[in-house]
């Protein structure tokens, strides 16, 4: 099985690490979300279910196994969301985009989804 250039397997079924400006990164394997961003949710207090309802286009087996990669690995998750610094309206904001880029995914291209994945890292990684 391949995956797409400048990804890697990871023991997590859903997970996969591309690499980044700042060294690898862990994402939920096609969908364009990484890790930290569920994580964050969940430190917000949200729940899988309330995290899917932000992100409908991740399954809630995606959202816990992006969990389960976290208490893997805190450390790794943890120094990007200490980067990441985003306040409840920052987020509030991204995640409005991420639902309109990602609304039409079941009709876009393979390569129409690719460009949208590689806004929503250029959004999530500023």
């Amino acid at each position: 099985m391949t995956i797409a250039m400048g990804m890697t397997k990871t023991k997590h079924a859903y997970i996969v690490k591309r690499r980044g400006a700042r060294g690898a990164v862990a994402e939920i394997k096609g969908t364009g979300l990484d890790v930290w961003a569920i994580v964050g949710y969940h430190r917000l207090g949200k729940n899988a279910e309330q995290i899917q309802q932000i992100f409908p286009h991740v399954s809630l087996a995606q959202i816990y196994d992006a969990l389960s990669y976290y208490y893997d690995h805190p450390s790794e998750i943890d120094a990007i969301l200490e980067r990441q610094q985003m306040g409840e309206e920052q987020a509030r904001v991204l995640q409005n985009r991420v639902n309109a880029i990602l609304g039409n995914r079941n009709r876009m291209s393979k390569s129409e989804i690719r460009a949208s994945a590689a806004e929503l890292r250029k959004l999530m990684n500023p």
